[in-house]
Parts: C-alpha cells; sequence; structure tokens
C-alpha cells in the first residue's frame, strides 16, 4: 500500500521530488509493513477526488441557476488558462488537464462564493430597488470612492504582511507539484499583484453594500447624500493625479 501511495503522490506532484515535503506526514498514515488505515486511504481518495470535481460541479451548478455571465466568464478564463497551461506544461495532455482543473476549481470557488454572497447581500438591502439600474453619477461615486479605499486595504494587507513569504512559497510548492514547467515558479515576484487582488475583494463588498443602499434611498425619492461627494474626493484626486502622470510620461 505504501508504495502504492508513493505512486499516486508521484503521479499527482510530476516534478521530481518536488511532492516529498508536502506529503511526507501523509505517507506516514501508510507504514511499509502494509497495516493501513483504511478510513486514511479513503480519506486521501476522497480529497483527490473532491479537488478534481470542484470546477465540473461549479460549472453544472451555474448552468442549473442560469448563472450565464459568471459562467460564460469562468469557462472563458479556464479555457485561456488551459491553452496557456498545455504550451508550457512538460506533461502528457491528460495530466495537464487534469492539474489545471484542480487548480482552477480551487481558485474559482472562492470568487463563486464572493460573486453569490455579493449577490444576496444586494437583494436584502435593496430589497424590492434591487433590480432598479444605478444613474451615471452614482456609478462615479462609486469608483471614486473604491479607489481610495483599495488603497488603504492595499497598505494594510502589506503592514500585516498576509501573503508572507511562506505562503507564497507553498504556493509554489502547490504549483510545482500540478505541473512541470522549463522555469521555476516563483509566485514572490507577483506578490504586489495577488496583494491587490485580495484587497479588491472587501472593496467589491463594501461597493455592492452602497449600491443596494442608494437603490433603496432611491426607490424611496431619496437623493443621494452630499456627504458621498465630500468622500469621494480623494479619490478624484488620486484618479487625476494619475492620468496627469501617464500623459506627462
Amino acid at each position: 500500500m505504501f508504495s502504492l501511495m508513493s505512486l499516486f503522490f508521484t503521479a499527482l506532484c510530476r516534478t521530481p521530488g518536488a511532492y516529498a515535503a508536502q506529503v511526507a506526514s501523509l505517507l506516514q498514515l501508510f507504514p511499509r509493513d502494509g497495516r493501513v488505515p483504511g478510513a486514511a486511504a479513503l480519506a486521501l481518495l476522497l480529497l483527490a477526488a473532491v479537488a478534481m470535481a470542484v470546477l465540473p460541479a461549479i460549472f453544472y451548478w451555474q448552468y442549473r441557476n442560469r448563472r450565464w455571465w459568471p459562467l460564460a466568464t469562468g469557462l472563458t478564463a479556464f479555457i485561456l488558462m488551459q491553452d496557456y497551461l498545455m504550451r508550457q506544461d512538460k506533461g502528457s495532455l491528460g495530466e495537464t488537464f487534469i492539474g489545471a482543473t484542480t487548480l482552477f476549481g480551487c481558485l474559482y470557488l472562492p470568487l463563486v462564493a464572493l460573486w453569490e454572497g455579493n449577490r444576496r447581500l444586494a437583494r436584502i438591502i435593496a430589497g424590492d430597488a434591487a433590480a432598479l439600474p444605478l444613474h451615471a453619477s452614482e456609478r462615479l461615486i462609486l469608483v471614486a470612492l473604491a479607489i481610495p479605499v483599495h488603497l488603504f486595504l492595499f497598505i494594510v494587507v502589506n503592514v500585516l504582511d498576509i501573503l508572507d513569504a511562506r505562503l507564497l512559497q507553498r504556493g509554489d510548492d502547490v504549483v510545482k507539484c500540478l505541473f512541470s514547467f522549463a522555469q521555476p515558479v516563483n509566485l514572490q515576484a507577483y506578490r504586489d499583484t495577488l496583494t491587490m487582488l485580495l484587497a479588491a475583494a472587501p472593496v467589491l463588498l463594501l461597493a455592492t453594500m452602497l449600491a443596494a443602499w442608494l437603490r433603496r434611498r432611491r426607490s424611496n425619492d431619496l437623493a443621494m447624500p452630499w456627504q458621498l461627494y465630500c468622500a469621494a474626493l480623494p479619490g478624484v484626486l488620486c484618479s487625476g493625479l494619475l492620468l496627469a502622470s501617464l500623459f506627462m510620461r
């Protein structure tokens, strides 16, 4: 059984030796004398099966619930990712497809959960006005407010060091485990980009709440409060400085 599980992890982690550090503790559950806990073996096999089934389950759920735009966006991103990995990965087509399906599914699941949570939150706050479109001025105010909030959260994430070197190294290990690239993966080089994406999640949540609140106010014939215009001034100033710096280059 130990040999079987070693072959299983070797097939999953195709970079030679890349799986050793990650699964050493798991392989201890499978002693060489043949006395293998059946529950542990079943748990590992179920974990691998669930990881590969996440993405098909998400696409099927979106299809059944008529989430056409998220479904089309997810499928497009998955196809583009497959196209890139098929050209970069040195493994077979089947190995690349399974690795990409597992990785994309684990990354796509929290995005879908965040999107659906935002939809539900907007319906709860807006009530009967959930389908009411926003005016152009309200959309501009949301964008102007999102810019300084996103910058503030970007600084907070950096100060708290949420994406530290250890976490990014684990991400490198996962990618090295699933794929076999000619050049080594280094997520540390993309730390700022990943931090910006992480800081964008709460911004999206706050923007959804504010947009639903504005829809509800307008359904009750209430104008947008003047305090929002004042709060949007830093965002307008930052946008103006950014555009000025781009045109002055």
